[in-house]
């Protein structure tokens, strides 16, 4: 730190005798010193009203790039959850939601353009998507345990996700988050799912129902932030498309 105010000290000291030098020189050869004095005093005047004006611009310009940047950042963040968390939670949920057929149209993403993903959200915007977990009685037991084993070994990562102060920007990512959180919870305080009855397993069903919704809102937003800035990564999640039976990893053409 002293360096660099030594720096500063000795570019400043400079300037100064620059300025005396050049005003200097113009009062020896021109002997006006009062025109000197009125030009100096008439810049000094507009300073004031350049260092508000830079200010504000420079202030505005630095924190729209700011922002951006971080924005950027959380939206490379969803690509690192939906790979850890995402992908998985929307396979189990859809594996037993009832309402498949109101995801039909999630099949044919791989032909999507820009405007397909935007409609989509819009839709989602103001209308949920349906779930009801339609499981036998005989199979919630190994289905909800499965479903907390899997919450509890990515809780760590999620609780790391919550503590990032800038994922405040994104509120609908965090209302995600805070659901997984929440239904991670009432799986956790369970002892035991043999013992979950109607009503209760209908109550878990409104925690997954919510975290189901946010979760698909989130991918396909997600999914339409890769289409636009990475296009090669969204081939990796077309072909592993959690919406679609046929898809496959490897590719074939």
């Amino acid at each position: 730190m002293s360096e660099r105010l030594s720096w500063k000290a000795k570019f400043s000291i400079l300037m100064v005798i620059l300025i005396i030098i050049i005003y200097g020189s113009n009062y020896l050869v021109l002997g006006d010193a009062e025109h000197i004095i009125s030009y100096i005093w008439t810049h000094l005047g507009f300073i004031p009203v350049d260092i508000l004006i830079v200010a504000f611009l420079l202030d505005e310009i630095i924190e729209r790039k700011e922002k951006e940047a971080m924005l950027e950042k959380l939206d490379m963040l969803m690509s690192t959850f939906f790979s850890e968390v995402g992908n998985e939670l929307i396979s189990q949920l859809s594996t037993v939601n009832k309402y498949k057929t109101d995801t039909e149209s999630l099949k044919s993403i791989k032909n999507w353009n820009e405007s397909d993903f935007d409609n989509k959200l819009e839709e989602l915007k103001n209308k949920s998507v349906d779930f009801q977990a339609e499981i036998s009685p005989e199979e919630r037991e190994e289905f909800l345990e499965n479903l907390r084993v899997f919450l509890t070994s990515k809780r760590e990562f999620i609780i790391n996700l919550i503590n990032n102060p800038n994922l405040l920007e994104k509120e609908e990512f965090t209302g995600l988050i805070n659901a997984i959180l929440h239904l991670d919870e009432e799986l956790e305080h369970r002892t035991d799912f043999a013992i979950v009855n109607d009503a209760d397993f209908g109550h878990l069903n409104g925690d997954m129902q919510r975290v189901y919704d946010k979760l698909i809102h989130e991918w396909i937003y997600y999914l339409r932030y890769l289409h636009k800035h990475y296009p090669y990564m969204i081939a990796l999640v077309i072909r592993t498309n959690p919406f679609d039976e046929t898809a496959d990893v490897y590719v074939k053409e």
